[in-house]
């Protein structure tokens, strides 16, 4: 009995159906020919490396993507010394998908703003704000692959 509740709990797990969202996905109808960045080359870095998943499709929809990174670090408040006490973090991603066959062009801008205060330590204020920054991207990667896919589906 104990072997027969093993089995059904086993049967359940694998058949359940489940599989990654940003699994590959072969029948992709939307391909990207070739990546174009200007700006940040560390925020690209992390950018290309989420997106190689659409390259490699085998669709005939294919478009060039252009990527305008933009990051700003403004001081907001200033102590009596006139030290800076507070920063915000901005990063900005303009994004161009150009279809050379169809002439179909789509725009779009992504943005992520954080607030952070300043550190009396430096060195763990600039590993603080490396790791916003990562954090940042990483939804922006995130918000980025979301669009594609609706791209995907209305083409």
């Amino acid at each position: 009995m104990k072997n027969f509740g093993f089995y059904l709990i086993l049967l359940f797990l694998i058949s359940c159906g489940y599989s990654p969202i940003y699994e590959n996905n072969p029948a992709s109808n939307f391909k990207i020919n070739s990546i174009t960045i200007s700006g940040d080359k560390k925020i690209a870095r992390n950018l290309t490396n989420g997106i190689e998943r659409f390259k490699k499709s085998k669709s005939t929809n294919a478009f060039d993507l252009d990527l305008v990174i933009t990051k700003r670090n403004d001081i907001i408040t200033k102590d009596k010394k006139g030290n800076a006490s507070s920063y915000n973090l901005i990063i900005q991603i303009d994004i161009n998908l150009e279809d050379q066959i169809n002439a179909k062009n789509i725009k779009r801008k992504f943005i992520k703003v954080s607030t952070y205060n300043s550190m009396d330590n430096k060195f763990e204020l600039n590993q603080y704000k490396s790791d916003l920054e990562k954090n940042m991207t990483s939804q922006i990667l995130q918000d980025i692959i979301v669009f594609f896919e609706n791209i995907e589906n209305d083409l």
